[in-house]
């Protein structure tokens, strides 16, 4: 076992980082298909990512993805997820696979950032009554929303213990 892993274990065997690891890799096609057409001038977006998009604001409602004026803000975290986000979803799928406990410290920047940017966007859902939604399509919004502040708090967690377990003198006493 060298330095960088914590256990040549499989990911089939760490269920915890196989759900992480899913997470990720999900990400990656969502990010490219979905999220990014908040950046991209529309002809430039193939016609049935538009269409998906489309469709998903008409019956979900969504108003951040379904903007018909640009929400700074929002686009500003959608340029975040596209320049470190995105390049770090195959950084930390290799790195679960892998079990490499030197993604650990990038796992937690990571969640930590994401869990901090998913609640404005929670909030602006549940408070921000200019959006016109209901209860079911806020409730139905927040369903789509809250596993990406849910997960990162997750990771966050289980990461932060697994660098601390690793870095403390007690783990280092039993493996002298």
């Amino acid at each position: 076992m060298t330095a960088n892993q914590a256990s040549p274990q499989s990911l089939f065997k760490r269920p915890v980082d196989l759900i992480f690891f899913l997470y990720f890799l999900t990400h990656i096609p969502i990010t490219l298909s979905i999220d990014l057409q908040a950046l991209a001038p529309p002809e430039q977006v193939p016609k049935v990512l538009r269409e998906t998009l489309a469709w998903y604001v008409a019956t979900y409602k969504d108003p951040f993805m379904g903007a018909t004026e640009p929400i700074a803000w929002f686009k500003g975290l959608t340029l975040c997820e596209m320049v470190f986000q995105l390049p770090f979803f195959f950084v930390a799928c290799y790195g679960l696979y892998k079990n490499s406990l030197y993604v650990r410290v990038p796992l937690i920047v990571y969640a930590s950032h994401v869990a901090t940017t998913m609640v404005p966007i929670v909030a602006e859902l549940f408070y921000n009554t200019e959006f016109g939604l209901n209860q079911n399509e806020i409730w139905t919004l927040f369903g789509f929303y809250v596993p990406y502040l849910i997960l990162p708090l997750m990771i966050l967690v289980d990461s932060y213990i697994r660098v601390t377990n690793a870095i403390s003198p007690a783990h280092h006493i039993k493996t002298e």
